[in-house]
């Protein structure tokens, strides 16, 4: 059991953000990721930023590969050095696990689009190319987290398009272009790849979630039949599942998950191996991420007792 952020944080501050960060999640600290310092500091990117041999650049609508380096391009590169030093500044050098989180291939691939104003999700040899791209800069920016900070690295993939991926409901470059879903064991062979630590759904889809060692799932969406089966199935397969849940009272959201699980039969030993939190957002940093450290000690303490 261990409570964390999922790395957005309010603020423009990478120093203050970082101190926050540590002082109350140093179990499982994560990169902060401040998107209020604008373009650039957003996920998409932030993870633009990272890959190897592609080019990303702001364009009309949204992200836009672009032929060579520009200048958005370069400044997104010397943010991210910056803000590692700045990070590595607060932290020093020997931190046992760091969590860095990137927008997953497909998301990516739904947000950025080619220089003809399509997707590159619809174009077969854009999306292996940039996914190749994603592969080798993720490793890179592993290694140098290492380099700086002599721990494991943990890996976070967000996908918060993957639904409309799946079911076809991205919408076209005009009404008249429909984009295709893509099959589900080819979402799952391409994450799978990654050899994630942790995937990231904004809805749960539980033939994906195994993709990663954990899924993370809001918990607010698991009150259907279907979601409360995937749930349960998913847990009894030996699999591990993170709970977002909205800040407030550690304690009674300690309740609410230990019924939950009574509701599905399962064992409140599934708390403390198999079940981490994490806040659904963070506007106040110190206290909402205080709230998962808290509500991770409570279900680690007293599963049994709530």
């Amino acid at each position: 059991m261990t409570g964390f952020g999922l790395g957005v944080l309010p603020g423009t501050s990478m120093q203050e953000a970082a101190e926050i960060v540590m002082g109350e999640s140093g179990v499982l600290p994560c990169l902060p990721q401040l998107p209020q310092r604008g373009l650039g500091s957003d996920a998409v990117g932030r993870t633009a930023g990272l890959l190897e041999a592609v080019n990303v650049d702001r364009g009309p609508r949204s992200w836009q590969l672009t032929p060579r380096p520009q200048l958005l391009t370069r400044r997104t590169w010397d943010r991210m050095e910056r803000d590692l030093d700045e990070i590595q500044e607060s932290w020093g050098e020997s931190v046992p696990q760091v969590k860095t989180q990137i927008v997953g291939p497909f998301s990516l691939a739904a947000a950025v689009e080619l220089p003809n104003g399509h997707r590159v999700l619809t174009d077969p040899g854009a999306f292996r190319d940039l996914n190749e791209a994603l592969h080798l800069g993720l490793e890179e920016h592993v290694a140098e987290l290492k380099r700086r900070f002599h721990g494991e690295v943990k890996v976070q993939l967000d996908e918060p398009l993957l639904g409309r991926v799946l079911f076809g409901r991205l919408r076209g470059t005009t009404d008249f272009e429909t984009i295709r879903a893509v099959p589900r064991e080819v979402t799952f062979e391409i994450l799978a790849a990654y050899k994630a630590d942790f995937l990231r759904l904004e809805t749960p889809l539980w033939e994906i979630a195994t993709a990663a060692a954990t899924v993370l799932v809001d918990f607010a969406g698991l009150g259907s039949n279907e979601n409360l089966e995937g749930l349960g199935t998913h847990l009894e397969a030996g699999r591990r599942v993170g709970l977002g849940l909205t800040p407030g009272d550690p304690r009674a959201s300690a309740i609410e998950i230990a019924r939950h699980l009574d509701h599905l039969g399962l064992s409140r030993d599934y708390l403390t191996t198999d079940v981490d939190v994490f806040p659904t957002q963070v506007r106040d940093a110190p206290r909402d991420l205080a709230f998962a450290t808290r509500l991770a000690e409570i279900l680690e303490r007293d599963a049994g007792d709530l």
